[in-house]
């Protein structure tokens, strides 16, 4: 039985010691404070330590989300059906105005214009034959040998073999024609984004080959909603960021499409960016729309003590002690302060986290 005992206090002994640490790490053994604020700071204050809360008021903006585009977009197809042999870009290619981009398939083509030149060459010696006979039937008749019936026999004659031989011409251009749509050459000058074919592929008339943008045309486009468009116009300067370059630019707004979304009542706004190498057609951008003015609270960020996704601050009392505080920012200003959106009212000081705090007077 003793030895029973013992083992069953050894057990109760293991457990408590297996449970400590885990009461230890869940904070069960530390005093819990309510979600309002912290304890407050064991000492007093000095003012040298403190900053007071700014109170700013200026235009307000609304970011609204947008995507890069091109003001000028070529879909690139060809005129005929025949089928490719050679792509000669990929995307992401620069190209000028009437460089080749596909060849097709041209034998059957130039076998047309062979067989269309050689019709020109047979109408032309016809022609040439009717005119000869014309020119001689004339002079017979001026020394009245041939009668006015073998004359405008003769005429007639000439008319239709040139009639055949311009038919002939015309052909033969229309053929040429043809042979030229086997290049598809480019309409403008920009950039390939996206290459829809691979040789070997056939090439119906009207269906999408490549796709040219062209950089040097960039605007962002971006729903605004109709309270904020109705106060936009054309010309106005207007700020745009591009998370991806992690850079703002002064846009211009382009043009603003006179239509409402029924659904999502908004219209859409196109601000021209001004030309950049960094940026792409598809990136994503913000526009920050002018929404009014507004009040801002400001206090410097070296007041903030940042805790994984929390922020905090040492707020001070009336008596001069500090209190920790969880607050909400928003965005920096870039002269060392930051907005706050929450934790703190106009009138508050805080205390810069490089100071240290006094004793407390007991």
């Amino acid at each position: 039985m003793k030895a029973a005992g013992r083992r069953w206090i050894g057990g109760i002994a293991a457990a408590a010691f297996a449970l400590l640490p885990i009461l230890w790490l869940s904070g069960s053994c530390e005093e819990r404070v309510g979600p309002g604020a912290s304890p407050a700071a064991p000492g007093r204050a000095l003012e040298a330590d403190a900053a007071a809360l700014r109170v700013v008021r200026g235009p307000r903006v609304e970011r609204v989300s947008g995507t890069v585009a091109s003001a000028r977009h070529t879909t690139v197809s060809s005129e005929i059906l025949a089928r490719i042999e050679e792509v000669r870009v990929r995307a992401g290619s620069r190209v000028q105005q009437g460089d080749v981009l596909i060849a097709l398939d041209a034998r059957d083509l130039d076998a047309r214009v062979r067989e269309a030149e050689e019709a020109v060459r047979a109408a032309r010696a016809e022609s040439e034959l009717a005119r000869v006979e014309s020119e001689r039937v004339e002079g017979l008749f001026e020394r009245k040998v041939a009668s006015q019936q073998d004359l405008d026999r003769a005429r007639s004659r000439r008319q239709v073999a040139a009639a055949a031989m311009e038919g002939a011409e015309q052909r033969l251009a229309d053929s040429r024609v043809a042979r030229s749509h086997a290049e598809i050459r480019s309409p403008v000058s920009g950039r390939v984004v996206d290459r829809l074919a691979e040789p070997g592929d056939t090439a119906a008339a009207g269906v999408p080959l490549l796709r040219i943008y062209d950089p040097a045309a960039l605007r962002i486009e971006a729903p605004v909603r109709e309270s904020l468009a109705v106060g936009l116009r054309t010309g106005q300067a207007i700020r745009v960021e591009v998370d991806a370059l992690g850079r703002r630019f002064d846009g211009v707004i382009d043009e603003i499409v006179p239509f409402a979304e029924p659904g999502a009542r908004t219209l859409l706004v196109k601000v021209r960016q001004p030309q950049d190498p960094a940026l792409l057609a598809g990136m994503f951008g913000r526009v920050e729309v002018p929404a009014g003015e507004v009040s801002r609270l400001l206090l410097p960020e070296s007041a903030i003590e940042r805790v994984g996704q929390l922020e905090f601050v040492s707020a001070l009392r009336a008596d001069g002690s500090a209190e920790r505080r969880l607050v909400t920012t928003g965005r920096a200003d870039g002269a060392g302060e930051i907005e706050v959106l929450s934790g703190l009212a106009p009138g508050e000081r805080v205390l810069l986290r490089d100071r240290s705090l006094p004793a407390s007077d007991p």
